[in-house]
């Protein structure tokens, strides 16, 4: 069982992308999509208990690409995270705000342009902190070029959040140019602003090269040839031995050790569970009508 977040050891975590059916029994932190939750929240199913270390996403790519907006509004998003934190057996080491990502396709499927996208990211981190602020958000930064991400990081502080305080800042849009130089010169300016960074969807180019900027990293590229192999819900972790875990281990080696503060704060513990009191409905009945049908068979 891993309940303890190895940022603390000044090492990079690596949170790998599968079906929350592994958290019962993974031998590695796994990164878990909103969209997988919302199946057992549709069908009324209890949750499995999780039993290791994860981290949940917010599915913005896929939905925003398939659907040009997300397709939870954010109190249905938040109470969602609310019953995670009491239902799923362990809270998430952080989880993820609605972020609009950046990339040319996504802007052309949402009709709106870069900056709006950026203002979008940071309107969510302030709602949910505010309106859900016992869960552990992270605020996410968003853009193309270097100068993109220095503004989004101008946009937070202009809401007056200080993300050098924060115990995960998320980059996005970086996963499909993951092994590049202009990747590594975007890594290197947020952390060295001071910033502990998520990478999201960073795998072995990405690590190989990048990894002693970031606290922590995911990737569902490494599982997917085992999902695509078994059925889902059939696969568990422990038995079916995936072929990237050895690779997964060696690339994280091969990040080295980092000069990172052991923040208690990066792995939230037992918390009473107010969120029952103030959502409600929302996190109580499942979703419904044709945004639930989409929703649940949407992947990550």
């Amino acid at each position: 069982m891993i309940l303890t977040d190895p940022v603390a050891n000044g090492r990079t975590t690596f949170f790998l992308g599968g079906p929350p059916s592994w958290a019962k029994d993974s031998p590695v932190p796994l990164m878990l999509s909103v969209n997988a939750l919302a199946r057992y929240r549709s069908r009324g199913e209890r949750f499995p208990s999780a039993r290791c270390l994860w981290a949940l996403d917010s599915a913005g790519f896929s939905q925003i690409g398939r659907h040009g907006e997300f397709l939870l509004d954010p109190d249905e998003y938040g109470g969602m995270v609310y019953r995670l934190m009491d239902d799923f057996g362990a809270p998430p080491v952080f989880a993820s705000v609605q972020d609009w990502m950046t990339e040319p396709q996504i802007l052309a499927r949402s009709g709106f342009g870069l900056r709006r996208h950026q203002e979008f990211t940071v309107d969510s981190y302030l709602y949910l902190t505010e309106q859900f602020g016992q869960a552990p958000w992270i605020p996410i930064l968003q853009g193309q070029s270097v100068e993109d991400y220095v503004e989004h990081c101008r946009m937070y502080e202009r809401a007056g959040v200080d993300l050098a305080q924060a115990f995960r800042v998320g980059v996005g849009s970086v996963c499909r140019r993951q092994g590049t130089r202009a990747t590594g010169h975007i890594l290197a300016t947020l952390a060295g602003r001071g910033y502990a960074l998520h990478g999201f969807g960073i795998k072995s180019d990405g690590l190989d090269r990048h990894g002693h900027h970031l606290v922590s990293a995911d990737s569902y590229a490494w599982s997917a040839g085992a999902r695509r192999q078994h059925p889902a819900g059939r696969l568990r972790a422990p038995k079916c031995r995936l072929p990237q875990l050895p690779r997964l281990r060696d690339g994280l080696a091969r990040c080295g050790d980092r000069e990172a503060e052991d923040s208690e704060a990066a792995h939230a513990g037992p918390v009473t569970p107010p969120w029952r009191r103030r959502s409600g409905s929302v996190i109580q009945e499942p979703a419904r009508g044709q945004a639930a049908a989409d929703l649940t068979g949407s992947h990550h």
